[in-house]
């Protein structure tokens, strides 16, 4: 019976709630309707009236913000997208930028040395079996090249034709252990061959050996090409001494030599289509 009297109770109090609700959006409605009722029932209801209109603000303030959020979150995606955008063109532009320096430099080269008959070729792949000693580069037979044909770049000589496809030609490069070129001395003007990476010279430097026991050899020397041997041009740059290595009783002394070219980053090159000097392979 408690139980029961209880229950009637609360939903009497629902109904009562729900009954206050309904007549406070009533009034709301229309301010007219107010005047018409007793000071007293405004009082009672004054309360319940007010944290219903609050309550309908924060609902509509809700229900205004939820666009808000969507709008923003696609604004935010827009701006991520243009910033994504901007950074492409941006690397983009640093590529051009590079490759225009690089092509303006190629360009001054060939200018200088318009004597020779210089064909442009790329860099497409190096061997599997070497990876920095033998490069791929995109012309061949088809274009005039053929083997024991130099190879240069605007810093310097690079290596030599090993083999002609006929749109392909592999390069031996200077610092394989295998090549071998006349070179000189640019100040004193000593002869000497220069030799591929081979002991006691560093990865990636040369040996220059043969150079005369009283040569006056000093760290920074460069050394160019010597023209002995009628294909390499004469004076074309190979690196700088980076060490003199002078036995006491032997009748020659030899230099290691840092290449002027960067092996690593090679790209593009020039091969001397009528003159160059042959790098002899070892066991070929």
């Amino acid at each position: 019976m408690g139980r029961l009297f209880k229950k009637r109770k609360w939903l009497l109090l629902l109904i009562i709630v729900c009954l206050m609700i309904f007549l406070i959006s009533f009034l709301s409605k229309d301010a007219n309707y107010i005047d018409n009722i007793s000071s007293p029932v405004i009082t009672i209801f004054a309360p319940a009236q007010k944290l219903m209109s609050n309550i309908n603000k924060n609902i509509g303030a809700v229900f205004e913000t939820i666009p808000q959020f969507f709008n923003l979150k696609q604004e935010n995606e827009k701006m991520r997208q243009t910033v994504a955008e901007l950074e492409h063109y941006r690397q983009k532009y640093i590529e051009y930028k590079e490759e225009n320096t690089h092509l303006r430099a190629m360009l001054g080269f060939k200018q200088r040395n318009a004597q020779y008959e210089l064909e442009a070729a790329e860099v497409i792949g190096r061997d599997s079996g070497n990876w920095f000693n033998i490069i791929l580069i995109d012309k061949g037979l088809k274009d005039g090249l053929k083997k024991d044909m130099a190879v240069v770049t605007e810093e310097g000589l690079v290596g030599c034709i090993i083999t002609a496809g006929e749109n392909y030609s592999k390069v031996l490069l200077l610092i394989d252990e295998r090549s071998s070129v006349s070179a000189m001395i640019q100040r004193t003007r000593d002869n000497g061959i220069l030799k591929g990476t081979i002991a006691p010279a560093p990865m990636g430097c040369v040996k220059m050996v043969f150079l005369p026991h009283d040569a006056s050899l000093v760290k920074g020397d460069v050394v160019i090409s010597s023209g002995l041997g009628g294909i390499i041009p004469k004076g074309i740059e190979i690196g700088e001494i980076i060490e003199v290595k002078k036995e006491p009783y032997e009748l020659m002394q030899y230099a290691i030599v840092k290449p002027a070219v960067d092996f690593h980053k090679l790209e593009r090159v020039f091969v001397i289509k009528n003159q160059g000097e042959q790098l002899p392979v070892e066991g070929e």
